[in-house]
This record gives structure tokens, C-alpha cells and sequence, in this order.
């Protein structure tokens, strides 16, 4: 079997990567997912003022923190920031900021803060094989349940971007650790740098030559075969982006509808850019996400939905219960929170009308299986460490063809 068929068959591309030139600084183009730090817009004003007007994926992205409740910019300026990404991606596309490499795949290693190397791989994945309807049977699935309502922002960002440059990372099971020992990182680092704001460093490997492709293609069809040995069919489950990568899946899903049938197989939108990461990774850590809620009597809501914040009921019973309590009470906000200390800094901050709630523990043993069981566990259920753990944005992709005709001489950066 050929190498790109055996890649399909586990719903797997080779990527044609998009990553920063020569003489763009990596530490100011990396920036953190950006729904990282949406309660602490002071992080992200430090960000901007740490890169300036230097080429960064900043640019590229809408960080949260600048969106209010209803999905909407907080500000004019988070405004003009939204509506010049396409712009700013077409811009540094074409001035020489950003290369192409030849095809291939990244091998990662990611130096936590906190101590830890996690490693991962990144591709691209077929969003024909990817669904987050609860009970669906598809190769790679949501963990968590997905709101529709945070899907067309995201859609319509995507729709006209020439880039994607996801935050996206799927799990893969294996105790064995197949992958890391295949020693990936024994060739010249694409990459090797120090992140911005103290989260750790990034070290990156190109992954282009057949022997090792055949090698991870070998890898991820064994896996999907004990998938299907274990009467289940699940490959990759999401880890963080879910949104983002049901926001793909929407784009591909209206565009194709405009696409000859011959032209859809190798279609660039038909796929997303992913990180792969192993569940059992000894760096990897999963952590509940705590709840803040806001504009309520703590003491009141404990009372009327009958649980003590101190030791809450599992986040799956509290949450449909919190969902339907803000239909009645329209002025309370959920705000989701990684690290019970920041959680409790911000309840703090406004004694008598804010309530953390704060879980211990999130087993990752249960994950797959649960998934595979129940279906999706509720909205920002986990984790997968700290919010400086998270993924740094600095792999794209083209999803979509552009000519200098279509640049936008003054994007945001220059604002």
C-alpha cells in the first residue's frame, strides 16, 4: 500500500507547512491559543506590547479575552483587529515573513514551565472522518460537548483566512509509547526557541523523508486496528480546539457543496492541522476547569441547586443544573477558569456576588472509554495542564490560494 493511502486510511495528510522566515523572531511569532487567559485581559495587553509590530501569529488570531459575552469585540480597536486577520496573513504570505517547506510532518518537544517535555506530532487531519454529534462512530471525535453557538465566528474567520494556524490537539492512546521511541528528534531542529511570557520553550523537527513517514503511517494504521479490535472505531479524540475544529469542519462542509465531487478528495479545506499528542505522555497532565460565576448570591445558588462549592457534585451533574439556573437568573455569567488558585484570586475580587467552584482531580484513564460509552462529557470539562501548558501557535497552513492583487497594504500590527 502506498504511503498516502496508508496515511487516509487513518484519516491522516502529509502538510505542506507554513512556518516564519529567516530574520522573524520565533519568540514574538509564537503566541499562546486564544482562548487561553480570557479572564485576564492584562495578559494578553502584555503580549501585544511585547510584540509590537513584529510578525507574529498574534495577528493571525481573535484572542478571547477581547471578545464580550455574546461573541462580539469588546472594544473598536479588538474591532479592527478582527477584521484585518485575512489581511494580515495575506500581507506576511507575500512580503517573505513566512516560508513553505516541503511537505512533511513537525515532531514537537515542548518544555513545559513547570517542569516536563511533551511531545507531539503535527499533520493534518480529514475532517470527513471527524464529528462531535454525541453517539457518532466517526475515527475522531469530541470529548466535549460542542455549543453551535460559538461555531460561525469561528466559521466566518476561517472562511476567508489564505492560513490556518489551529491550537488544535488530538489524543491518541498508546501505554507502549510507540511514537517517542521511534527517535524523530535524532535530525537538525527545524526550530528551537524560548516562548514569550515565561511559558517554556519549543523545539521543532521536520519530518519529510519516506522512511520515517512510513514509519508513522505504520504507527497510526496499528493503532486504528486496535481501536477496531476493542469493537469501537475511535482514533483520535480532541483534546483542546474542539471548537476551532468543528469550525473547519462547517467551512469544509457548506464549501464543498460548490466543489466538483472530482476536486473534493485533496482539497485543502477538507482538512485541519492538528497536533497529535499521547494520552499516557508522562508530560501531559489533565486538570478539571474550574467555574466562576458571577453577577449571583453564592450563598443562594449553593442553596437553591443544593450543592456546597466547597466539595461540588462531578462537573456532568452540575453543569446541566448551572445551564438551567441561568435561564431564570439571565444576569449570571460562567466564566472557566484553569488553576483553583486564580479561580479563588478572582472570586475574591468581588466578594458576595461571585462564586468559584473548584474540582480536584480529572482521571484521564476514563477518558477514551467514556467517550466511547456516554459520548461527550459537557462543555470545558478538562484540562490538559495549565493554561501556559497550552499549546503556542506557530505551524500553518494555506487552506486557500491568494494573489498580491488581493493584499491589503496596512493591516493591524500597524495600527
Amino acid at each position: 500500500m502506498e504511503l498516502k493511502e496508508k496515511l487516509r486510511q487513518a484519516a491522516v495528510i502529509v502538510p505542506e507547512l507554513v512556518v516564519p522566515g529567516r530574520g522573524t523572531d520565533p519568540s514574538k511569532y509564537a503566541c499562546i491559543a486564544c482562548d487561553q487567559h480570557n479572564a485576564e485581559p492584562e495578559y494578553w495587553q502584555a503580549v501585544k506590547d511585547q510584540v509590537g509590530k513584529e510578525v507574529s501569529t498574534l495577528h493571525f488570531i481573535m484572542p478571547e479575552a477581547w471578545l464580550g459575552d455574546n461573541g462580539a469585540p469588546i472594544s473598536e480597536e479588538a474591532q479592527t483587529h478582527q477584521e484585518l486577520l485575512a489581511a494580515n496573513m495575506r500581507f506576511f504570505l507575500v512580503d517573505g515573513s513566512l516560508e513553505e517547506l516541503e511537505p512533511g510532518m513537525v515532531y514537537l518537544e515542548r518544555t513545559l514551565p513547570g517542569g516536563g517535555v511533551r511531545k507531539g506530532l503535527v499533520l493534518a487531519v480529514d475532517l470527513e472522518c471527524y464529528d462531535y454529534a454525541p453517539g457518532n462512530r466517526a475515527l475522531i471525535r469530541a470529548t466535549e460537548k460542542t455549543v453551535e453557538e460559538r461555531i460561525p465566528v469561528r466559521k466566518a474567520i476561517r472562511a476567508k483566512a489564505p492560513l490556518e494556524c489551529p491550537h488544535i490537539m488530538l489524543l491518541y492512546s498508546d501505554r507502549e509509547k510507540r511514537l517517542e521511541a521511534m527517535g524523530l528528534e535524532k535530525r537538525r531542529a527545524l526550530y528551537d526557541f524560548e516562548l514569550m511570557m515565561n511559558a517554556g520553550r519549543l523545539k521543532g523537527f521536520h519530518i519529510s523523508d519516506e522512511e520515517s513517514l512510513e514509519k508513522i503511517a505504520d504507527f497510526l494504521l496499528s493503532l486504528k486496528q486496535e481501536a477496531e479490535a476493542s469493537q469501537d472505531s475511535m482514533l483520535f479524540a480532541v483534546g483542546d480546539g474542539n471548537h476551532s475544529l468543528a469550525a473547519a469542519k462547517a467551512h469544509w462542509d457548506s464549501l464543498k457543496k460548490y466543489i466538483p465531487q472530482s476536486r473534493r478528495y485533496d482539497h485543502p479545506a477538507r482538512f485541519a492541522l492538528v497536533e497529535l499528542v499521547n494520552l499516557y505522555s508522562d508530560a501531559l497532565s489533565f486538570e478539571p476547569i474550574n467555574r466562576i460565576l458571577k453577577n449571583v448570591d453564592p450563598a443562594a445558588v449553593q442553596a437553591e441547586l443544593g450543592f456546597d462549592a466547597g466539595d461540588p457534585p462531578s462537573l456532568q451533574t452540575l453543569q446541566p443544573l448551572l445551564d438551567e439556573y441561568r435561564l431564570s437568573h439571565p444576569d449570571m455569567v460562567i466564566d472557566y477558569i484553569h488553576g483553583a488558585e486564580l479561580a479563588k484570586k478572582l472570586e475574591a475580587e468581588a466578594p458576595g456576588s461571585r462564586l468559584a467552584i473548584c474540582w480536584r482531580d480529572f482521571d484521564r484513564d476514563e477518558l477514551f472509554s467514556s467517550v466511547i460509552k456516554n459520548g461527550c462529557l459537557v462543555r470545558k470539562s478538562f484540562s490538559m495542564g495549565q493554561a501556559d501548558d497550552k499549546r503556542f501557535y506557530f505551524e500553518a497552513r494555506r487552506i486557500s490560494k491568494i494573489s498580491k492583487e488581493h493584499i491589503v497594504p496596512q493591516a493591524s500590527w500597524a495600527l
